[in-house]
């Protein structure tokens, strides 16, 4: 049997197989109690003018925090009583994720650590750069925790990000604190470092993948930028990428795993729209921002076109808006050939495949 990757396509085809289609709840939501981050990323989707992930992100006053770097929070008490709805409603798991950066929450460890006691199945994508010990020793009971590094030196951090180039070793030293309770408690958490590759950083590409196996992470996740320039920026540097990539796979080993997505990424900008209209991706992972405004997927959040049915659930219960007609009817005609870029077609390919129903003599298997 080949090793499993966390980023496999085959997950919800197995659902699928399991209990039909559609299900009756997301099995994920991808929960953004922030949308204030402490850092200004150059590559960050919701970051960069006129993307689709944030024509409602940042607007009137909340665009004076800084270049689309709204200070909204999901009010604490509303996303712990979210949560109560979720599992009420039988999601099974919860992404803690951006938006913004989710530690800028006041009270994300209170947010965080509710959705842990519900029993869900928790996970965090962070920069890594607020993490209080509390917050630490939480997160290695988490299924998965990701926390975005993309650069292999504190200069070229420094100048990505807006922030100072010693944070870039301060955040190397959470990881390394949460590597080190993960080993000593022997728990299941799968700790990984992300880096999106750009123009900016691709040529250390081997230094960053070092740098994250010194901190004892179990993976490293190399990915490319999703803008509206799509595969544009990587045209001239492409192969030099995958020549840097594959040098860096020395440094994997037994411990150590580097997943390549870059040039499944790259591909994905290059084919643009889908050429299906089902989109299955968008019934098992629900997005809910911090405008309270549930989103059809991380790439049409915070747009007109993206916002399910134009609810809010500020008042409504998650399960009552789940399960409505007003839901469904949306999501039925929702038509992914009009989406302008996707990074879900490999998973979405995968599960569309499975639902055909015109294979030729298909009672022949």
């Amino acid at each position: 049997m080949s090793e499993q990757s966390p980023y496999s396509a085959g997950k919800m085809p197995w659902w699928a197989i399991r209990e039909g289609f559609p299900p009756k709840a997301p099995k994920q939501v991808q929960f953004i109690i922030s949308d204030l981050c402490n850092q200004n990323c150059s590559f960050c989707a919701y970051r960069m003018d006129g993307y689709t992930s944030n024509e409602l992100f940042a607007t009137g006053a909340l665009s004076g925090y800084g270049h689309n770097n709204p200070k909204r929070f999901m009010e604490t008490e509303r996303a712990i009583s979210l949560l109560d709805e979720m599992k009420e409603a039988g999601v099974l798991a919860i992404q803690f994720t951006g938006g913004g950066e989710v530690t800028a929450h006041p009270d994300h460890l209170k947010i965080m650590d509710h959705a842990f006691e519900l029993g869900f199945k928790c996970s965090l994508v962070s920069n890594g750069l607020r993490w209080s010990h509390d917050l630490i020793k939480l997160l290695a009971y988490f299924s998965w925790v990701r926390v975005s590094v993309d650069a292999g030196t504190p200069e070229t951090y420094s100048r990505i990000r807006e922030t100072k180039p010693e944070n870039f070793n301060r955040v190397l030293r959470n990881v390394q604190d949460l590597a080190t309770i993960i080993s000593e408690k022997k728990t299941d958490c799968v700790l990984g470092i992300g880096y999106v590759v750009t123009p900016e950083n691709w040529q250390e590409i081997e230094l960053g993948v070092e740098a994250a196996k010194s901190t004892g992470a179990a993976n490293v996740r190399l990915s490319a930028m999703f803008s509206n320039e799509d595969e544009k920026p990587y045209i001239t540097i492409y192969h030099g990428i995958k020549a840097l990539i594959g040098r860096a796979m020395r440094f994997q080993d037994d411990r150590f795993k580097i997943y390549d997505l870059f040039g499944d990424r790259v591909e994905e900008l290059r084919l643009k729209n889908p050429t299906h209209k089902l989109c299955p991706y968008m019934y098992y992972t629900s997005y809910v921002g911090a405008d309270l405004n549930p989103y059809v997927c991380c790439v049409y959040s915070y747009s007109t076109r993206g916002k399910i049915a134009n609810a809010n659930l500020k008042e409504r219960n998650f399960g009552e808006f789940w399960n409505s007609d007003e839901r469904k009817e949306f999501m039925e005609k929702w038509d992914s050939r009009a989406c302008v870029r996707c990074q879900f077609t490999n998973k979405n390919s995968e599960m569309i495949e499975l639902l055909r129903d015109d294979f030729l003599h298909k009672e022949f298997p």
